[in-house]
């Protein structure tokens, strides 16, 4: 059996909480925009942004994985990221890093793929289409 190659993931905090997506998903990571809300949309669903004239839907990763909703400030990031040709943006505490490491798949239910053991933490691995198939059905 081969070993798992390192993969690039980037890497951001949600509460105290540690996770990670693979980079080749992430488009850009952009600073907080006006969010224009959809009646009768699910709480995790902030809503839809404009991104370079294309209007994309966005996600609040607090409030989908049972964190309390934190109001986004000033110097809220989010991360823009693509599945299937098909890009949207995830709302997060704080972007911190790209790392590198193997990723240990998981039998975990929900949305991840598996964890990436850090020195400091352990980085949680976000199953991107699992994700994007539950709270953003396909448009």
């Amino acid at each position: 059996m081969m070993p798992n190659p390192q993969q690039a993931l980037l890497t951001f905090r949600l509460g105290s909480q540690f996770y990670a997506l693979p980079i080749s998903a992430v488009l850009e990571v952009a600073a907080m925009v006006e969010v224009i809300t959809l009646a009768g949309a699910a709480p995790e669903f902030l809503g839809i942004f404009n991104r370079h004239g294309e209007p994309l839907p966005m996600l609040d990763l607090r409030i989908a994985f049972g964190l309390p909703a934190a109001p986004p400030t000033l110097t809220t990031l989010f991360i823009v990221v693509q599945v299937n040709e098909q890009p949207f943006g995830l709302l997060v505490d704080d972007v911190l890093q790209v790392a590198y490491g193997v990723v240990q798949s998981s039998t975990l239910p929900g949305y991840l793929m598996g964890t990436v053991s850090q020195p400091d933490h352990l980085l949680q691995v976000i199953a991107l289409p699992a994700l994007i198939a539950a709270f953003l059905p396909v448009q």
